[in-house]
């Protein structure tokens, strides 16, 4: 589910009450890093319902069960998905949310639907940053709640590798590595700048790098001091690959904050 979705669903949800008809919420999830199969989840789900809800209970919510195990066994497709949630209420409400990160499993009955879980976890799978650059060009994107969230291609000034010798005075050595330095200098100059312009009004919790290594340290050198101290670690990738490859190394890193973030203090 696309995040800005997801985002619409819990504000609204946040609102919802209806004193006359209880919520069944619902969390089931795989705690490993993969995603659960949906056999594993109707597992999750039956377990639930029989350790935390009573007979009373389950009787009362009886549609609401079997419409969640519907939806489970003819609709949902795990792939990609380490969570989905339910909120159910009779004939008032039915909703479904998917997330590519784990929360915690559990069922309760309230007045309201119970978001506690979601509203923490935003907090933790916050919105990040990845700048990947190579000679030629940029690419920039911000990642929230697992998806891409906004992406842009930034051509700067293309760098050249070698400088063709044209007169005696060119082939001084340290003149055709400074020629090619100030080439790079301007090229990485117009890419902070243009990030800088790419993330305004964005609330970036951290930033990865990516691209040519050769390029890391200059980045975060010209990068807005708040940017440049956010980078939190950097890997190495051509820029001519589809987005969701490169997507996918930058979430490893991101991974690993996410899971020191967990991380009881």
């Amino acid at each position: 589910m696309e995040h800005k979705k997801i985002m619409q669903k819990v504000q609204s949800l946040n609102k919802y009450k209806n004193s006359e008809s209880p919520v069944l919420s619902v969390y089931l999830g795989n705690s490993e890093k993969k995603s659960p199969s949906v056999k594993t989840l109707l597992s999750q789900f039956h377990s639930l319902i029989h350790e935390k809800l009573n007979r009373e209970e389950q009787d009362k919510f009886r549609l609401d069960i079997s419409k969640i195990e519907a939806y489970l066994e003819e609709l949902f497709d795990s792939r990609g998905k380490r969570s989905v949630v339910f909120f159910s209420a009779g004939k008032g409400l039915f909703e479904v949310l998917d997330f590519e990160f784990f929360l915690p499993t559990f069922c309760v009955i309230s007045n309201a639907t119970y978001l506690k879980p979601i509203n923490k976890a935003f907090g933790i799978h916050d919105r990040y940053l990845v700048l990947l650059a190579d000679r030629k060009r940029a690419r920039l994107f911000t990642v929230h709640l697992g998806e891409i969230e906004e992406h842009e291609d930034v051509f700067g000034e293309f760098v050249p590798q070698k400088v063709r010798q044209i007169n005696k005075a060119w082939m001084r050595e340290d003149k055709i590595l400074r020629h090619i330095e100030d080439h790079l200098h301007r090229h990485l100059s117009l890419i902070a700048q243009k990030t800088a312009e790419f993330i305004r009004n964005k609330n970036i919790h951290f930033v990865v790098i990516g691209g040519h290594r050769e390029f890391f340290s200059k980045i975060k050198k010209l990068l807005p001091p708040f940017l440049s101290r956010k980078v939190l670690g950097e890997f190495v990738t051509e820029l001519n690959i589809p987005l969701n490859v490169v997507f996918l190394q930058s979430k490893k890193i991101a991974a690993n904050a996410s899971s020191r973030n967990e991380q009881p203090a």
